[in-house]
């Protein structure tokens, strides 16, 4: 927070009053443990949307985003020893970098005929907020790929869920690649025969000990969210996921107290176990060569109908009608 609040002073913005309508103290931002709510952080990018219309506010945070805010995480990426080893570890460790980064906003990552492919799905609960946290995330992985590469990611395409904006026209500027906008999934390729070269910034020993500090911050940011901790159960195995019961044996709670504070933070189980696979359906039917079947299978339903009807339910579009839309 105290990152947007400066970048958004050096727009002009007077970021001070900003924070001060919203409940956020100077004091706060001073304390590393100290946490922001939901709704201030909500407010103060809906206040800079609101002060900058028609701009490309979420590249411009994406590209300009500090290494100090993503502290321990962007020094264990920059020392993995290869591109393939950093994203996994940036994957494992989504939910550290902001409010929004691995629940709201969900990235996943596969190879798809020789392509590197980042698939994200961003959440219907972020609501007027979501163009410009998903164009921050997109710009984000390019900013980041060139802290850890020395060199800038090699993006061949981009494929976005949403019509172009008013400034569509900087995105080319940003990626350097086609942009397809209307697509029916969000999408960022790259050539992938640099996953596996050797990394400028490589130290085993330095990528030990940034797992072991992200792991424990990771740890420390999730105790109270539920939702986060049930999604990681979930995650391990969404073909079987565990029931309602033993993933509160897991938690070490009752039934009666999990399902209280998933509802007080919007979630039913049920829903969890839902968006888990949907996110997983979509990374599958990236993949051309998968029959929907076999994908059904990977998700835990008996036959594909079952899948289909839950697709359709999640998307609109059933399994067949969404590849089709992928590839036009």
């Amino acid at each position: 927070m105290a990152w947007l609040l400066d970048y958004l002073a050096g727009l002009g913005m007077d970021a001070g009053a900003v924070a001060r309508t919203h409940g956020i103290h100077v004091d706060q931002l001073h304390r590393p443990e100290a946490r922001i709510s939901e709704a201030s952080h909500h407010g103060v990018l809906r206040d800079a949307q609101a002060s900058f219309p028609g701009r490309s506010l979420g590249l411009q945070l994406g590209l300009h985003r500090s290494m100090a805010t993503l502290d321990q995480l962007a020094y264990l990426m920059m020392s993995s020893a290869t591109l393939r080893e950093s994203i996994a570890h940036g994957l494992r460790f989504q939910n550290y970098p902001g409010r929004f980064s691995g629940f709201q906003l969900v990235t996943a990552f596969s190879e798809i005929e020789g392509q590197g492919c980042y698939q994200i799905h961003a959440h219907d609960s972020l609501g007027d907020l979501r163009l410009l946290v998903v164009e921050e995330l997109l710009a984000a992985i390019v900013t980041t790929s060139r802290w850890v590469l020395g060199r800038a990611l090699p993006v061949t395409a981009l494929k976005l869920d949403y019509p172009a904006p008013v400034h569509h026209a900087e995105y080319a500027g940003v990626f350097n690649a086609p942009i397809q906008f209307d697509s029916a999934a969000i999408q960022l390729f790259f050539a992938a025969d640099i996953l596996d070269q050797p990394l400028p910034h490589a130290s085993p020993q330095s990528a030990a000990l940034y797992a072991r500090l992200c792991e424990e911050t990771s740890i420390s940011r999730s105790r109270g969210d539920m939702a986060w901790r049930v999604w990681q159960i979930i995650v391990e195995n969404p073909a079987e996921p565990p029931g309602l019961e033993e993933c509160a044996a897991l938690l070490h709670c009752s039934v009666r107290t999990l399902s209280r504070k998933l509802q007080a933070q919007g979630w039913q189980y049920q829903h969890l176990v839902d968006q888990v696979r949907e996110i997983h359906a979509r990374r599958y039917l990236s993949h051309p060569r998968l029959s929907i079947t076999h994908i059904a299978h990977q998700l835990g339903y008996a036959d594909s109908s079952g899948f289909h009807r839950a697709f359709k339910k999640w998307t609109g579009l059933s399994p067949s009608e969404f590849r089709a839309r992928l590839f036009a």
